[in-house]
């Protein structure tokens, strides 16, 4: 075998690899996302947002199984509530104000029903891309910097909004199905 064959060869496999780690780093956030949104339907004040923060935990961890780094839990931690204070207003006001809303008889169940969901799976969304992005570059738990980073979780936290409130008004199946039949046929040309 010439040495441009086996460079060949080794770059077919590296691709290969890549698109599987790809596939199974996107599987783990849409599941992650979708189990946030379930998480965000508890009724109780405080839990949701600690049901939301153990998911996204172990979602991340197992994005570091995936890409083979080591978890650092203090790091991740540091780093997701950075994140995620950047979308989240005034965090102590909008927790309070959230949760003051949800005890409003019909208005406070629909915004508890639709509001807390969509917004558990849209950062369970962003945080799972912005690390899987991360990851894949070679990064790691420990050198992740947050404030650069914020500004890509802010477009993947807007991203996973509109995933997030398709699927909890459950619409997402028919936009899903014909956006990914035609980023196939797409790649495929």
């Amino acid at each position: 075998m010439s040495e441009a064959e086996t460079i060949e060869e080794t770059e077919e496999v590296t691709l290969a690899e890549a698109d599987e780690l790809r596939a199974q780093s996107r599987d783990c956030i849409h599941r992650h996302s979708v189990y946030a949104a379930v998480g965000g339907l508890v009724p109780i004040p405080f839990l949701e947002m600690a049901t939301s923060s153990t998911i996204q935990l172990r979602m991340l961890a197992k994005l570091c199984d995936i890409y083979g780094v080591p978890f650092s839990e203090n790091a991740i931690k540091n780093s997701v509530a950075t994140l995620v204070a950047t979308v989240f207003p005034v965090t102590g006001v909008g927790v309070a104000t959230a949760s003051l809303i949800r005890r409003i008889p019909v208005a406070g169940t629909v915004f508890g029903m639709v509001a807390m969901p969509t917004f558990a799976a849209a950062s369970t969304y962003a945080l799972g891309r912005v690390f899987s992005w991360h990851f894949a570059r070679g990064g790691t738990a420990c050198d992740f910097d947050s404030e650069e980073m914020k500004d890509r979780f802010k477009s993947e936290f807007a991203e996973g909004k509109r995933k997030a409130s398709e699927f909890v008004k459950g619409g997402s199946s028919k936009t899903t199905s014909a956006k990914s039949t035609g980023s196939a046929a797409t790649a495929k040309a």
